[in-house]
């Protein structure tokens, strides 16, 4: 008789116990159908509900397909589900067996928006792993025009829930925002928490050195060369801080970056920025689960959903980051996730397969295997 491998119920059976172990307070109901929503997704590379649907076989067997359909958006829209709190809770037991890989402990935070088309927009906090990041934290609002999204008390929230997130960890946080972020009031805040900051500053953002007023751009600076500007002064607001200019052949524009710490590594610990939240946008989008689908939820709802969506998101990641730590355990399984390139008469060992899609990938193949395959599902997630 021939044996099948992760199997649904195996994989369910696996989520239940992680759930049930890590988050306490979920309602019986809620449990018995959130490990099959999480498969559905990941399954389906979807997170609307009729492609959950068609990937849920056993559910499929007892009732009809609208039925299932209709138990998934319920499930989205119950009242008695709160998707961020059902997150923040996930997340303090992701961070709970977390080690980092890293003697000084540092841990990259970045924060931005994402815009779902004109539908929704999320305001999300992420944590680097690797070259790329998993969401942590996140704020869900209906259109692209919500002023809410984009109000100081909004980021300041934001900021306060991750600073208690990882309070007594022992870790040092740094803080990474692109130019549209350039606020003192959010400086100020991340600078009284006793953190880093690294954000990028607006060419015309008005400076002030040795008593001279100028724009940011104008500051003293060399053709791909980084030069450090000590104690210098921003905005009217005369908010103290240093500058780092850096005009790289890597970037189209100079990078004017305002820290308080640690001026030797701002331009490197700026530099993690772009792959520690984007990458994290467009695997929720065009690279995994086509949130663009979705555009005629009520704002509880698609809270409901998105929450289950970045737990999805962080199990492929820490898959893959499971592929990497532990690659002895994977020798039947063929992926290449890097390649070597020769530079400069050096060979350089670089990624060429995301840490999410070699989760993604591996899922895939070791579902419904006929060959035994690892499929951890206890969540651990391993720094790179």
């Amino acid at each position: 008789m021939i044996k099948l491998y992760n199997v649904q119920s195996d994989i369910t059976s696996g989520f239940s116990t992680f759930l049930k172990s890590s988050i306490p307070n979920l309602r019986k109901t809620q449990l018995n159908f959130l490990p099959s929503l999480m498969l559905g997704m990941i399954n389906s590379e979807s997170c609307a509900s009729s492609d959950i649907a068609k990937s849920l076989n056993d559910e499929l067997k007892w009732a009809q397909f609208d039925s299932v359909v209709k138990r998934i958006n319920r499930f989205w829209s119950n009242k008695l589900f709160n998707g961020k709190s059902f997150f923040n809770s996930f997340i303090i037991s992701i961070l709970d067996n977390f080690k980092s890989k890293h003697s000084n402990n540092k841990i990259h935070i970045t924060f931005d928006h994402m815009f779902s088309h004109d539908n929704y927009t999320i305001f999300m906090f992420s944590m680097r792993i690797g070259t790329q990041g998993i969401p942590i934290y996140f704020d869900c609002f209906k259109g692209s025009k919500d002023n809410d999204a984009f109000k100081i008390d909004t980021i300041l929230k934001g900021i306060n829930a991750i600073d208690e997130l990882f309070k007594n960890r022992g870790f040092d946080l740094i803080f990474l925002a692109d130019r549209w972020f350039n606020s003192t009031d959010i400086l100020q805040h991340i600078d009284s928490l006793g953190h880093t900051y690294c954000i990028r500053l607006k060419g015309n953002l008005k400076v002030y050195k040795d008593g001279v007023c100028l724009n940011a751009k104008k500051l003293k600076h060399r053709k791909y060369h980084a030069v450090v500007h000590k104690d210098v002064f921003i905005t009217d607001n005369k908010f103290k801080t240093n500058i780092v200019y850096s005009n790289s052949l890597d970037t189209s524009s100079p990078w004017i970056i305002a820290t308080n710490k640690d001026l030797d590594h701002t331009i490197l610990n700026y530099s993690y920025r772009f792959g520690s939240i984007e990458f994290v946008f467009k695997n929720q989008k065009s690279n995994g689960f086509n949130l663009g689908k979705i555009s005629n939820m009520s704002i509880h709802s698609f809270t409901n959903m998105y929450s289950v969506l970045c737990v999805c998101v962080t199990y492929l990641t820490i898959l893959g980051t499971d592929f990497s730590k532990n690659s002895n355990c994977y020798k039947n399984i063929k992926l290449t996730t890097h390649k070597i390139y020769i530079i400069n008469g050096k060979r350089i060992k670089k990624r060429v397969m995301s840490l999410f899609n070699t989760g993604l990938t591996l899922f895939k193949i070791a579902f419904n295997s006929f060959n035994y395959i690892r499929l951890p599902l206890t969540f651990k997630l391993y720094d790179i």
